[in-house]
């Protein structure tokens, strides 16, 4: 098994997993990072985005319905019709299944369907665990198309995440978001960091986050973002002063 962490320029580490650990052995610290697994609460943003139910519906044939995960996983990997690789990732999704993490992981980088490659992050967010905290990151990076990215960010954003991985996906996306160009990817990662910024990651981290939707906010162009971080930074606030009281 290929080790689930990431380097320093965001993409999969190439060394394999020590033993039945996910980690490398110079990754093994990320063994710390993901022990805690408790949801956190959810916000405003909750009722934009379905959080604890998937609202998703689509019609899969009975014979790709009826397979075990593990051929599923196999016509995701394998099938030559995009299609056929979309409907598997699409039951993975439905079934969130944490054992087809890598499978989707995989196809989410290399599959040359960028509705596979959607499909797949979607899935990966609906998992939830904290293992898919690396390839939405990976991919938020560095997919070409802007509907996977943007998936991406919602799926980091719904995620939840607790302790220092909620802190790193705050960094991540604050990150994208200083550096995209498209301004759906930009709405969607302005949503996340509404969703994600919690007092508990620390005062000083929450200063970046609103300095950074402030200026967003005063420089962009487009009313639909500044209206999105006119409404992350009320979110923001909002949980600010419930935890103050």
């Amino acid at each position: 098994m290929q080790c689930c962490a990431l380097t320093l320029d965001k993409k999969r580490c190439a060394n394999f997993a020590r033993d039945a650990s996910y980690f490398c052995d110079a990754h093994q610290n990320e063994m710390a990072r993901i022990s805690d697994t408790a949801p956190r609460r959810r916000g405003i943003f909750s009722r934009w985005r379905s959080v604890s139910t998937d609202g998703g519906k689509f019609d899969v044939p009975k014979w790709l319905n009826d397979l075990p995960t593990p051929r599923v996983m196999e016509h995701l990997q394998t099938h030559p019709d995009s299609i056929v690789r979309w409907m598997s990732a699409y039951v993975l999704r439905k079934r969130r299944a944490p054992e087809a993490i890598h499978a989707l992981w995989h196809v989410l980088k290399q599959d040359p369907a960028r509705v596979v490659r959607q499909q797949c992050a979607v899935a990966l967010g609906k998992i939830g665990t904290p293992l898919v905290f690396a390839p939405l990151v990976e991919a938020l990076n560095h997919d070409r198309d802007q509907s996977v990215r943007q998936a991406c960010a919602i799926a980091l954003g719904n995620l939840g995440l607790p302790g220092n991985l909620g802190m790193d996906a705050t960094e991540e996306v604050a990150r994208v978001l200083e550096q995209e160009e498209n301004i759906f990817v930009k709405w969607d990662c302005i949503v996340a960091l509404g969703q994600l910024g919690d007092p508990s990651a620390g005062s000083g981290q929450i200063a970046r986050v609103e300095k950074l939707l402030i200026r967003l906010q005063a420089e962009e162009i487009a009313q639909v973002i500044r209206d999105a971080c006119h409404d992350s930074l009320q979110e923001i606030r909002s949980r600010n002063r419930m935890m103050a009281m």
